[in-house]
C-alpha cells in the first residue's frame, strides 16, 4: 500500500471507554490499526479532550473517549480543535456491527436511518456539515445477535465480553479484513465507487481464507 495520497484520512473508532466488550469492537480494532500503520500510541492533546489521536503522514487515527451515544461530541471537538476540513478528508467509522456475523466486514454509506446508536449519533453531526464529505462507515460484525432479543437482552449482551474462541475471530479474520478494507479505502483515495460490489469482493477473498 502506498502511503501517499491526495487527501487526509481520519479512522474514527467509537465505542465505550475503557471497555473491550462487543460494543467496543471499533476500539479493539484501533489498537490494531496503530501497530499496523507503525504510529506512536494514542494520546489526549489536553486534559479535557473527548478523544485520543495519533498521526502517521496522511492518516489520523482516532479515538471516541466518550460513550457510545455521545460519539459525536468526541467527533465534534476533535473536527473543531485540529481544524479540520471534512471536504479535503475521507472519514471512516469503525464500529460494531451486530447485523454483521462474527468474522464480517462490511463498508457502506451512511444510511437515512441509522439502528446503531453510535453510528446515528455521527451521522448527527455530519448531517450538519458539509454535504460534499466523503464519509463511510467500517462495520465489524459481533452477530448473529440473540434470537427474540429485547431492548435489554441486546444491551446485556453488546456489553458482554467475547468468549475466546469468538476473541480469535475478531484477532485472526476480522481485524486482517478490517485492515484490508482501510488499505483499498487509502489506495483509490476514498473514492470507492460501489461498496456493495468492493463488499462482495472482500466477502469472497475472506471465504476462501477461512
Amino acid at each position: 500500500m502506498s502511503m501517499v495520497a491526495e487527501k487526509e484520512f481520519i479512522i474514527f473508532s467509537i465505542g465505550n471507554p475503557g471497555s473491550t466488550n462487543r460494543h467496543s469492537t471499533g476500539h479493539i480494532v484501533m489498537k490494531a490499526l496503530i501497530e499496523y500503520f507503525g504510529a506512536k500510541q494514542l494520546f489526549k492533546p489536553s486534559s479535557n479532550s473527548m478523544y485520543s489521536m495519533t498521526e502517521v503522514d496522511n492518516i489520523a487515527l482516532v479515538k471516541s473517549n466518550n460513550y457510545m451515544n455521545d460519539s459525536n461530541k468526541s467527533l465534534k471537538q476533535y473536527i473543531e480543535q485540529e481544524k479540520i476540513g471534512l471536504r479535503q478528508a475521507v472519514l471512516i467509522v469503525v464500529y460494531d456491527e451486530f447485523d454483521l456475523d462474527l468474522g464480517k466486514v462490511k463498508i457502506s454509506p451512511f444510511k437515512k436511518n441509522e439502528s446503531h446508536n453510535g453510528i446515528r449519533s455521527i451521522k448527527e453531526y455530519i448531517s450538519r456539515q458539509s454535504a460534499d464529505s466523503t464519509v463511510y462507515k467500517l462495520g465489524i460484525g459481533i452477530g448473529p445477535k440473540p434470537s427474540n432479543a429485547t431492548t435489554s437482552t441486546m444491551s446485556s449482551w453488546v456489553l458482554s465480553n467475547f468468549k475466546p474462541d469468538e476473541r480469535q475471530i475478531i484477532d485472526n479474520l476480522s481485524i486482517p479484513l478490517a485492515i484490508d478494507y482501510i488499505d483499498h479505502v487509502i489506495d483509490v483515495n476514498g473514492e470507492i465507487q460501489d461498496c456493495s460490489k468492493l463488499n462482495a469482493s472482500f466477502t469472497k477473498r475472506s471465504n476462501l481464507q477461512i
